[in-house]
């Protein structure tokens, strides 16, 4: 018998708001017939929160948990329905064969949703779009220079436990000239080879200062336990037991 892991973050900063957008998301997803889990609801909620000026409360959020657990299926929500609400986005990988999956990923759930879209096939710079919304997703490999010049909506960092100090200046900036900007980096728990420390800075800053328009969520334990005791670690990291 399965038995789900915990479904609520153990350590989560984000602000009021009374609004999202996360139920047309969440819609427009299920219709690929696949099944959301309460924990990605309860992300994407407040990824996907409004504020009284119609802007997206959290306009910087970080999510991180164990490998294996469905996070990146939280981008694929988030990129339909920017593809259907006319946004650009930039969805920035690590690797190259990352960001490749990222956009099969995305087209496998457009086609078993029946939407209908345009894409490119080409390594390292896949597209998906939607001529009729205006909605585009671009996925890259990031490097130093990459995204110099360009201008997008949402910025995606996968992998956002390799995000580099010289990679965040290239790429902070290319959507500081959208009317509502977002920028989301999804992660695991870094290791000690990772080589990003942006991820780390932006969970230290959340947890410490609980920073305007930011949004943090993670499942950690809060203290050193039995590395033994599976039942209790995966329990409170979200991953599910059999």
């Amino acid at each position: 018998m399965n038995r789900l892991g915990k479904q609520t973050p153990t350590h989560k900063i984000s602000h009021s708001y009374s609004k999202s957008d996360y139920k047309e998301a969440i819609k427009l997803y299920e219709g690929s017939k696949r099944k959301t889990m309460e924990w990605q609801r309860l992300l994407l909620k407040d990824i996907l929160a409004i504020n009284k000026d119609g802007l997206w409360t959290h306009t910087k959020c970080g999510y991180s948990l164990p490998r294996r657990n469905g996070k990146s299926e939280i981008l694929v929500m988030r990129e339909i329905y920017s593809l259907l609400n006319g946004e650009v986005v930039n969805h920035t990988a690590h690797r190259t064969n990352t960001s490749h999956a990222s956009w099969e990923k995305l087209c496998r759930v457009l086609d078993d949703a029946g939407i209908e879209y345009e894409s490119l096939r080409a390594t390292g710079r896949e597209r998906v779009e939607i001529p009729e919304t205006g909605g585009r997703v671009e996925f890259r490999t990031r490097t130093t220079t990459g995204g110099l010049g360009e201008g997008f909506d949402l910025l995606i960092i996968d992998e956002a436990q390799e995000y580099t100090d010289d990679q965040e200046s290239a790429l902070k900036y290319t959507v500081t000239s959208s009317k509502n900007p977002q920028t989301i980096m999804c992660g695991t728990p870094p290791t000690p080879v990772s080589s990003g420390m942006v991820f780390v800075n932006f969970r230290k800053q959340c947890l410490s200062s609980h920073p305007n328009n930011a949004y943090w969520a993670e499942w950690s334990v809060p203290e050193m336990s039995d590395i033994h005791d599976m039942e209790y670690l995966d329990y409170a990291t979200n991953k599910i037991i059999i």
